[in-house]
């Protein structure tokens, strides 16, 4: 699962949406650091319009862990950027879930929260 966040990550950089796609679940619920809320198809066309754009995202203290077919990761990420038109540089902590569905994880859900005081 560490891998497969920092693969993510990357991608988030890359503006990979190929496989942001493939690692995302059609019912994804994404909650900003800004308090926005979106779904898949506004998180992907962020990228593609230019509106998300991450020059760097960082992690740091990955924790897993695992339920059967449902993983919680948790950690801290050093973000340099703009999500949804709005500054994201700073650091944040997050909760993703993901979810094993079709013989493949997929995130279906993920929040972030700006650190104050890094």
């Amino acid at each position: 699962m560490k891998k497969l966040e920092t693969e993510r990550a990357a991608a988030v950089v890359k503006g990979d949406l190929a496989t942001l796609e493939e690692q995302t679940s059609d019912d994804y619920v994404l909650i900003s650091m800004n308090g926005r809320m979106s779904d898949k198809s506004q998180m992907l066309n962020g990228f593609k319009s230019g509106q998300s754009k991450v020059t760097s995202n960082d992690l740091f203290d990955l924790k897993v862990r695992v339920y059967g077919d449902t993983a919680v990761v948790t950690g801290k990420a050093d973000v340099k950027g703009t999500l949804g038109g709005q500054d994201a540089t700073g650091q944040v902590l997050f909760t993703r879930i993901y979810v094993k569905q079709k013989q493949r994880w997929q995130s279906v859900s993920f929040q972030q929260t700006r650190v104050s005081n890094p």
